[in-house]
């Protein structure tokens, strides 16, 4: 007897340690099956063939389609009356039709009915100017001058259209020479190019003056990034930007160093203090170049050619120690010049953000309980109420960001406890829980800084513009065309964040009226109208 219970137990371990290595297998083979067909895309894409499309499931069914329509039925059920769009719509002309019937004497005048119909004027106007020349008595000669909006053989209002339809409609180049043809534009695709990118540093010091502006508004940044194509090479576009603004800067690698080297700006300088060996200090401790670097002190900043000077003379050669040495650098430099030291730097856990004040985003770390594959009915109820738990976690922060007390932070602290430290019966849910208790304190951060962002959904909606925009026209050519391409880019999601109509913020631009305030300026005014937060 005891021998068959001994034989059933070994039976039950057995079946149990092969249960958990298929949940283990089930789950790596999907990771695998993802990575395969991100590499397919990937060869497809060098090719130039097309990957294969995401389709996302119809979104005219399902549970939240239904609450979504009784919304918006209990929104129009309000007790507000709706104004007419009409009447907020300038009118530029207006007609008086008399009825084709014949107004027969003692007829009383009732008024008018309005009818009021849109429609939009797109055509060529073409302008001569005939500058007067004089010959003066003493031989020199005087000419007439063109308006200042006047910078060549293309108007105003056309080169807003066609800086609008390009980086605010993402219609391509070929399309957007097409239009202009039919529409009796004689212009050549190599003129057009010029338009796009072209002689536009009036835009890009105002796009990079957005970074310093938005910072010193909240202290707090949000980052991601999204690959592209430049020079038929993949690239990294980086995005950086909060409530107020974004910045797009397109690089050849996203390491830590480029991140540091993006928040300089254009200039990125190079310093040894003790901001320096702080760094170092923190990212490795008890290393040697700690002390070396306190030693080291420079009163000035250093370019990259004087920095790689530097390096060689203090016999740093190593790929480790570089790359330890410049981040240190750049990071006393940011100090130097302004950036606070508590930076909030709000993000997926890519370790090129990883700088300065780090938190985490909720949504990305959900996403890794919801890729779990269940093995069984018991695990996938085990994954479901870690999820919903998850998600009642996260209301609680955001009522602790609205109304912070120390009675709610320590119960918050104690539900992540409880939570991703429970043991269950899938190996690769336990594992996931361990990586994200790793996370505690960046995922915390907010009960510390209650400024500090939950998700980072705006920062990804900018890095889609930029998935868009190279899905639509592909990659950049040229180094103005990616700057251009960034510029633009970074304008229009900063336009939108604050209110500004792009075409409106082109027209003013081109036409260098400057109605609307630089973009700067707006931020600022913006944050200090703002109340401060307890």
């Amino acid at each position: 007897m005891q021998n068959y219970e001994d034989i059933i137990q070994r039976l039950t371990e057995e079946n149990r340690r092969l249960q958990d290595r298929l949940d283990v297998a089930l789950n790596t083979i999907a990771l695998q099956q993802e990575e395969i067909q991100h590499l397919k895309n990937e060869i497809a894409t060098l090719k130039g063939q097309k990957p294969r499309p995401k389709i996302p499931p119809s979104a005219l069914e399902g549970p939240q389609s239904k609450d979504k329509q009784e919304d918006k039925n209990r929104m129009s059920r309000g007790k507000h009356p709706r104004r007419k769009k009409t009447n907020r719509l300038e009118i530029h002309a207006r007609s008086r039709i008399k009825p084709k019937e014949l107004i027969p004497e003692g007829a009383v005048f009732k008024g008018f009915q309005k009818f009021t119909v849109q429609d939009i004027i797109f055509q060529p106007h073409n302008t001569i100017y005939e500058l007067e020349r004089w010959r003066l008595p003493d031989g020199s000669q005087v000419i007439g001058k063109l308006p200042e909006n006047v910078q060549g053989h293309y108007g105003p209002q056309l080169i807003t259209f066609i800086l609008h339809q390009y980086y605010g409609c993402r219609v391509t180049e070929p399309l957007l020479h097409a239009q202009l043809k039919e529409r009796g534009v004689m212009i050549s695709e190599g003129q057009l190019n010029n338009i796009l990118i072209q002689n536009k540093e009036t835009f890009h010091q105002e796009k990079n003056s957005l970074q310093p502006a938005g910072i010193k508004a909240t202290g707090q940044i949000k980052v991601d990034d999204a690959g592209g194509r430049h020079k038929g090479k993949n690239c990294y576009s980086n995005v950086i930007g909060n409530q107020y603004f974004t910045s797009i800067v397109t690089t050849p690698s996203k390491t830590r160093i480029n991140f540091l080297q993006i928040l300089h700006g254009v200039n990125p300088q190079h310093l040894i203090n003790e901001d320096a060996a702080y760094w170092i200090s923190v990212i490795k401790p008890l290393s040697s170049l700690d002390g070396y670097l306190r030693m080291q002190v420079q009163d000035r900043a250093m370019s990259q050619e004087e920095w790689d000077k530097f390096l060689l003379e203090a016999n740093i050669t190593t790929e480790a120690e570089v790359k330890l040495v410049t981040e240190a650098a750049l990071f006393a430099s940011l100090i130097a010049n302004g950036i606070p030291r508590d930076l909030g730097v709000h993000g997926d856990d890519a370790g090129q953000f990883d700088a300065f004040v780090r938190s985490l985003c909720w949504i990305h770390e959900e996403r890794h309980y919801r890729k779990i594959i269940p093995l069984d009915e018991a695990t996938r109820h085990a994954i479901e109420q870690v999820r919903g738990e998850i998600w009642d976690l996260y209301k609680g922060l955001k009522a602790y960001k609205d109304a912070p007390s120390e009675d709610l932070k320590l119960i918050l602290s104690q539900q992540f406890e409880k939570l991703f430290l429970k043991e269950t019966s899938s190996p690769t849910l336990n594992e996931q829980l361990k990586k994200t208790y790793a996370k505690k304190e960046e995922l915390l951060r907010v009960l510390e800084r209650p400024e500090t962002p939950l998700h980072n959904n705006e920062t990804e909606t900018d890095a889609r513009e930029m998935v868009v925009k190279k899905k639509v026209s592909g990659g950049t050519r040229s180094d103005e065309g990616r700057k251009s391409r960034d510029t633009f880019v970074s304008l229009k999601r900063t336009c939108c964040k604050l209110g500004i109509t792009f075409l409106a913020y082109l027209q003013d631009r081109v036409y260098g009226l400057y109605k609307i305030p630089e973009l700067a300026q707006v931020i600022a005014s913006r944050a200090a109208a703002q109340p401060k937060g307890p």
